[in-house]
């Protein structure tokens, strides 16, 4: 074998190993992105109109019903929480906690599950008793570097 010929061999593997070396920090950034992704959606409860900004326009949503078609479900959850509001006078202030966390990436798949609940605060009333929360299931697609929620699934969780 010529010098040349074990150099380009030396060089493929050189080229293997630094992108076995590297892996991992992608692996990492995709992970911190949707767990980013998550923490929006949950801040984003107040503004549904922006939440709906971290979902795709396919999304199917499950909760106790099944949604496929995300632009009127989101016109109706809008809708409800006007009504509910011009019912109460003003704005119903929501914090969203996220708990319990798990990701798992295939790819430029995440599936994510955790357990949200509310502190819901409607204006001029007192606040909504707290509840043991929902389990929440995502599954994200990442397109053009970008994750969108692809999937919803809601359901009450065991302690309810």
């Amino acid at each position: 074998m010529s010098i040349f010929d074990r150099g380009i061999r030396l060089g493929t593997l050189l080229i293997a190993l630094a992108g076995l070396a590297i892996a991992p920090l992608a692996f990492a950034d995709d992970m911190d992105d949707v767990m980013a992704v998550i923490a929006e959606y949950g801040e984003l409860e107040d503004n549904l109109q922006e939440q709906a900004d971290l979902i795709r326009d396919d999304r199917v949503m499950i909760t106790n019903v099944r949604q496929s078609d995300q632009k009127k479900n989101m016109a109706i959850q809008i809708a409800a929480r006007k009504a509910n509001e011009a019912a109460n006078g003003g704005k119903t202030k929501f914090i969203t906690t996220i708990e319990a966390p798990q990701i798992k990436l295939y790819g430029d798949v995440a599936v994510a599950s955790f357990v949200r609940t509310f502190a819901v605060f409607p204006h001029n009333q007192a606040p909504v008793p707290a509840n043991p929360g929902q389990w929440v299931t995502l599954v994200l697609v990442k397109e053009g570097g970008d994750w969108g929620i692809a999937h919803t699934h809601m359901s009450p969780n065991g302690n309810n």
